[in-house]
């Protein structure tokens, strides 16, 4: 066992003796930075309390949370481990080695600061999660403020960090840091790099009077300095009110008012802040250039460096010279339609071999059917991609290559001109009418059979014994099979239909009964597989609530790990295998329809999470959810059969019929989208292993980032027993590449609106104004606070009782929706899948608002107008 003491400086560089803290800490005492004199009581005088006090079994009792309105929460569990702490005996050849430590301070003020071994780390900071104390004087002050820090590894904030981070409670052990006090004048944290943007090239500089807790924990208003790395100088200072200070005063602190001629001054000096700068710096290259958190004091001139810990959730550096350009001259281009389902930028081989071949033939293959094109010139280089990218995020090109020409065309012939466009009319009209009658017949009993036949024979190939030949004629068929469903008769066919009949009900809405309903009212709560989806998690959320055993441990265990739970404890046999049911069902379901992106299968952790909730959530009832839409349903139809005439009532229910039977057909053949990709990225992961024991590849993974060329030839070379090291960099730069570009914000439409049709994007918002605008999909008002949800692994974010604002959903999201009371989106209209879904659910939903997702703030409270199509900010 480690020794219960140990000098500042030492050598032990064990994170578990040390923790975070104090292992930071020794380092830069080491390297010789003024840090302030102390020692390490270690986790070793923690572990000898513990036992001594027969501690382990008691926490592990009463670090048991319980369920407050549908949440989890530890309060109760602390308020017990507080007590147990401060009725346990500390041992005294623990207190005998402090007190010795402590001696050489001759009872001065010192701070005294809990150092976890869970903390200070890259990926998990654990900042203010256990408790520090400062201008402690005296042993026994001393003593009682060590078991405190000790106590405070069970605090309720980092109990609830433990938990939804799938970390043990028993597993985490405390040391404590006792350093002199350092009286500052000014107080604050650095960071090496821009915790905001990501950039490199700037540091960035809180600093207020005082010492330094209130600066760290957000509770005063500080000065602000951006500086630049090569010249060590300010490039932006913002002076905070600084209306408050913490100071040494007693046996511990007290807060105390500042001057009011010194807030409007500079905390800092341009020389303070410039060796600030320049020690940070240092501080960096110790930890080998990891971008870092620094926590500093000046007393006087004096610089102490308090505390240095690794940055967390750093975002890449920020792209530079972007411009959104349309590919070329007078293109228009669009986020919408397919598009609507890559929210992100896009892998390289998802752009190359399935937007700009596999789309692009079956698009094609579409406008040969209409009769005026012929294929080679819908494809390039005499046509344009249909699908194409900026800055790599998706977008559509609108409207459509010119007609091909043909020799036995007459329309410029006068004589014919007259019997020419009747001709053109009456073929458009049967067209039409054929369109229509065979529209969703086609879908179900043609194109998606197809669909699945086709991945049916492809997934009987084992990826671990075909061939490279074979892995690469599968991802290239599965990408075939997907476009084609797309626009072959499959989801394109089920759309226009689902979208002409809603339109032709709400135009008719508006022409005879203008503001009094609307065509939501008529068609929300209808059956779709997202329903049957919710219901399935229900259930099996409902069994587990029956089994008291069963129910306790799924609330004791973080989401995280529910998983591993429910297929080690002999209990959750049932709960498993209704699990795995539900996995077989809807599994597939993408985040994005980019196949580089695993599916909802392949991360049951955010399944995990949804199905965590809904046990805790016992006032949860899609069945009654559903019932009462219908009920609504029913009503409104009673109202609008009252409000029309006979002959209108006639030609409503027949509107009506017809949008019913259409309308759900748009999300049922959206269910299959992406069951392709569950073949084709076993057979990428495969061929990708391949590519990295030739060399050619880093990872597996990377192979989504080379081109179809590239991967052809990797493969030719693999032939031969060669790989091409060069493809290896290549893909990781452009991996980096993809990561960085995902903070930026692309615009709906580029350049703009086509001067030929109607704007894919709704009306601009003002951007000094307070109320955003949309479209309206549906209907009904709603307010509450904003849960912001960017991507999935945003979706432990998402709060039960608050509106959903992301940059747009797929299937996949369709299990946030039971936590929602409203949808706030940057992209969608009318017919897409969130506006679907958000009437199946009767919530509220403004969709299609450009920048949502930058002007409302995670947990602000909004108001959703889904009648009206807008979002104020309250």
């Amino acid at each position: 066992m480690a020794p219960f003491v140990l000098p500042l400086a030492t050598t032990t560089r064990d994170l578990a003796v040390l923790g975070g803290k104090g292992r930071s800490l020794a380092a830069l005492s080491r390297a010789g930075f003024a840090v302030p004199e102390g020692f390490h009581i270690t986790t070793g005088a923690y572990a000898r309390f513990v036992a001594t006090n027969d501690l382990p079994s008691r926490l592990a009792r009463a670090a048991v949370p319980e369920i407050v309105n549908g949440t989890l929460s530890f309060d109760t569990a602390a308020t017990r481990i507080t007590g147990i702490f401060a009725a346990a005996t500390l041992p005294t050849e623990v207190g005998e080695a402090i007190a010795a430590a402590y001696e050489r301070f001759a009872n001065a003020a010192v701070a005294v600061r809990s150092s976890a071994t869970a903390e200070d780390l890259p990926e998990l900071s654990f900042a203010g999660q256990q408790d520090t104390y400062l201008n402690v004087h005296g042993r026994d002050d001393l003593l009682a403020a060590v078991r405190n820090c000790w106590a405070s590894l069970y605090s309720a904030r980092a109990m609830a960090y433990r938990h939804n981070m799938a970390i043990e409670q028993d597993s985490v052990a405390m040391a404590v840091v006792v350093q002199r006090l350092v009286n500052a004048d000014v107080s604050g944290i650095l960071f090496t790099a821009n915790p905001a943007t990501g950039q490199r090239d700037e540091l960035v500089v809180n600093s207020s009077y005082g010492l330094g807790p209130p600066v760290v924990a957000g509770q005063v208003d500080p000065d602000t300095y951006v500086v630049d790395r090569q010249a060590l100088a300010a490039t932006s200072t913002t002076i905070g009110a600084k209306a408050r200070r913490l100071i040494a005063a007693g046996n511990g602190t007290r807060a105390d008012s500042v001057a009011a001629e010194r807030r409007n001054e500079s905390s800092l000096t341009e020389d303070q802040l410039g060796r600030l700068a320049s020690t940070a710096l240092a501080v960096e290259r110790l930890f080998d250039d990891v971008p870092q958190d620094i926590e500093w004091s000046y007393v006087g001139d004096e610089l102490w460096l308090l505390q240095s810990r690794p940055i967390t959730g750093l975002p890449p550096s920020p792209l530079t010279d972007i411009h959104w350009n349309p590919p070329e001259p007078g293109a228009y281009l669009s986020r919408s339609q397919l598009v609507e389902h890559i929210p992100d930028p896009v892998s390289t081989l998802f752009e190359d071999l399935h937007m700009k071949r596999s789309l692009q033939h079956y698009w094609g293959m579409n406008l040969v059917g209409r009769g005026h094109h012929r294929f080679e010139d819908t494809q390039p280089p005499a046509c344009f991609h249909v699908q194409t990218t900026i800055n790599g995020f998706a977008y559509r090109h609108l409207g459509e290559p010119p007609r091909s020409a043909r020799h036995d065309r007459a329309e410029s012939v006068p004589s014919r001109t007259v019997k020419r466009s009747t001709w053109v009319r009456v073929r458009q009209r049967w067209m039409r009418a054929k369109h229509k009658a065979l529209a969703s017949f086609r879908w179900r009993y043609g194109a998606l059979p197809v669909y699945l036949g086709t991945i049916r024979r492809w997934r009987r190939l084992a990826p671990a014994v075909a061939t490279n030949a074979q892995l690469w004629a599968g991802i290239r068929a599965m990408s075939m099979a997907e476009a084609r469903y797309w626009y072959r008769h499959g989801v394109w066919s089920a759309f226009s239909m689902s979208r002409g009949t809603e339109y032709e009900l709400a135009n008719y809405l508006n022409e005879h009964a203008p503001g009094r309903f609307t065509s939501g009212q008529f068609l929300t709560g209808l059956d779709s597989p997202a329903f049957d989806a919710q219901l399935m998690l229900w259930r099996i959320a409902c069994d587990i609530r029956r089994d008291p055993a069963l129910h306790a441990l799924v609330v004791a265990t973080p989401p995280r790990r529910l998983a591993e739970v429910f297929g080690s404890a002999p209990e959750a046999g049932p709960v498993r295998q209704a699990v795995e049911r539900y996995i077989d069902c809807h599994g597939h379901q993408i985040f994005t329809l980019d196949f580089a992106e695993p599916c909802e299968a392949e991360q049951p952790e955010e399944l995990m999470h949804t199905l965590h909730g809904l046990v805790l959530d016992e006032h949860y009832d899609p069945v009654a959810r559903q019932r009462r839409l219908a009920e609504s349903r029913r009503a409104a139809v009673l109202a609008a059969s009252a409000h029309f005439t006979q002959r209108q009532r006639s030609r409503f229910r027949k509107l009506l019929r017809r949008a019913r039977r259409h309308y759900p057909n748009r999300e049922r053949a959206m269910f299959h989208m992406g069951k392709a990709w569950a073949v084709l990225r076993p057979q990428a992961r495969e061929l990708g292993r391949r590519l990295v024991k030739a060399g050619t590849l880093a990872d597996a993974e990377d192979i989504y980032f080379l081109t179809t060329d590239e991967v052809a030839r990797a493969l030719r070379a693999l032939k031969i027993g060669e790989g091409i090291p060069g493809y290896r960099r290549l893909a990781i730069d452009r991996r980096a590449l993809r990561e960085s570009r995902k903070r930026l914000a692309p615009p709906v439409e580029v350049p703009g609106p086509p001067p030929w049709a109607q704007s894919a994007a709704v009306a601009e918002s003002d951007p000094g104004s307070s109320i955003l605008k949309g479209s309206a999909v549906s209907p009904g008002k709603v307010t509450a606070e904003a849960s912001l949800v960017l991507s999935a692994m945003d979706f432990a974010k998402m709060r039960p009782g608050t509106i959903l604002v992301c940059p747009t959903t797929t299937p996949a999201w369709t299990q946030l929706f039971p936590k929602a009371v409203g949808l706030v989106t940057d992209i969608g209209g009318i017919l897409a899948h969130g506006s679907i879904v958000a009437r199946e659910y009767g919530i509220p939903a403004v969709l299609g608002m450009g920048d949502a997702t930058t002007r409302i703030v995670d947990g602000q409270l909004i108001t959703v107008d889904g009648n009206r199509g807008t979002v104020e900010l309250l």
